[in-house]
């Protein structure tokens, strides 16, 4: 049997992870072979840990029977027909995504981004920036997606004493779960949390955005390609947002001539939700657990299927 790991991981956690492997595995890893060399390798590998460049598959190799994501998302293999089993990291992430958001989201009520902004300049505004300033206690929220982040958030903001409601398509636990349902009640709604997964492309457009109460906050922790970015920057630009917390975008890295860079309504976390100095340690429990599910014939856990992007 051939384990290929694909994973970007610290190298005592790679050790980690390879003792914890079966003992009569062939295991390869990707910072010893070239990126040719590596992907003859999973062409004959019964499992794979990792998310290789998708381009770099022509065909999913017959042998690969159980492929472990490293990461949430992965929207980027929406097209490979994959006949085996797959499974992403799960909730894994969830409370730092949701810790980042809402850190970004009291940041941006309490402006803190701004401060931040008057401290690089040397410039003292104190009370000037009063009537910017806003309690994130008392605000109507609205989080797209019920899933482990958005449960998560909800929890975080519900103890600061936010109204939430969450949306979901066939979830029978939210609140709301049409697209029309959602666009009426966005008047009404001073805050928008976005957690919602790749397959809901541009799911945030310009109906959306237009519907949204003027001076009401877009945040965003869930894939970059659910938010029309075009349509946002333009409520952005016309002040009917107040502003935007986005950890993800569009493209990534964000293009040094995208519009968000300079607007000093933006926080932009980067793509780092889910990120801590602990993620690795956390990424070889699930990806040794799984596999000695998958050796054992049990239930994958955050089994997904690529094809449908869940």
């Amino acid at each position: 049997m051939k384990i290929v790991i694909y994973a970007d991981l610290q190298e005592k956690y790679l050790e980690e992870l390879k003792k914890q492997l079966p003992d009569d595995a062939d295991i390869v890893t990707k910072g010893e072979l070239s990126d040719e060399e590596v992907m003859q390798e999973i062409a004959s590998a019964e499992i794979l840990i990792g998310n290789p460049p998708a381009d770099s598959f022509q065909d999913i190799p017959e042998s690969l029977k159980f492929w472990q994501l490293e990461n949430v998302g992965f929207e980027q293999y929406k097209e490979l027909q994959f006949k085996g089993k797959a499974a992403n990291v799960g909730d894994m992430s969830a409370a730092a995504c949701a810790e980042t958001i809402v850190a970004g989201i009291l940041g941006f009520y309490r402006g803190v981004h701004l401060m931040v902004r008057n401290q690089i300049n040397r410039k003292w505004e104190g009370e000037a920036v009063e009537n910017e300033l806003s309690i994130l206690g008392e605000k109507e929220v609205i989080i797209l997606g019920s899933g482990a982040i958005g449960e998560n958030v909800g929890k975080m903001l519900e103890a600061f004493g936010c109204n939430v409601q969450m949306t979901a398509k066939s979830d029978p636990d939210a609140d709301i779960h049409s697209f029309d349902d959602l666009l009426a009640q966005l008047p009404d709604t001073d805050l928008v949390i976005n957690t919602l997964p790749g397959n809901l492309d541009k799911y945030a457009g310009k109906d959306f955005f237009d519907a949204m109460k003027e001076g009401a906050l877009y945040a965003s922790i869930g894939r970059g390609n659910t938010t029309d970015e075009s349509a946002l920057i333009d409520a952005l630009d016309s002040g009917r947002l107040a502003g935007a917390v986005l950890d993800v975008t569009e493209k990534e890295p964000l293009p040094e001539d995208s519009r968000l860079w300079p607007m000093t309504n933006v926080i932009l976390t980067q793509h780092t939700g889910a990120a801590h100095k602990m993620r690795d340690r956390d990424k070889v429990a699930k990806f040794v657990d799984n596999v000695q599910k998958y050796l054992k014939n049990e239930e994958i856990a955050d089994e997904v299927d690529l094809s449908k992007g869940y």
